[in-house]
């Protein structure tokens, strides 16, 4: 439960150095990353959140967990530029 509060205290403190927003949902929807560094630590650590008008979601990731997901989103990004096969001909 320590984990819980220490991530949610940091989603919420430390020193913001970039902020970048994404509009999803037509707009109705923002995804929100931000490059934080703890006041005390120095370290640095990404803050990802989903806000929506009615709710608010964070996760916090660490530096290896926030290569893996540019590495996924890299991945995904890839595949979205190969055109899709022709189906086959019937005869």
């Amino acid at each position: 439960m320590a984990g819980f509060f220490n991530s949610l205290k940091r989603a919420f403190s430390g020193e913001i150095l970039q902020r970048k927003d994404v509009p999803a949902d037509d707009g109705s929807t923002r995804v929100t990353m931000r490059l934080k560094r703890d006041k005390i630590t120095r370290e640095r650590y990404v803050v990802l959140g989903l806000v929506a008008k009615t709710n608010y979601k964070h996760a916090e990731l660490s530096p290896r967990e926030f290569q893996d997901l540019y590495d996924a989103m890299t991945t995904l990004q890839k595949a979205l530029q190969v055109p899709e096969p022709l189906p086959p001909l019937k005869s």
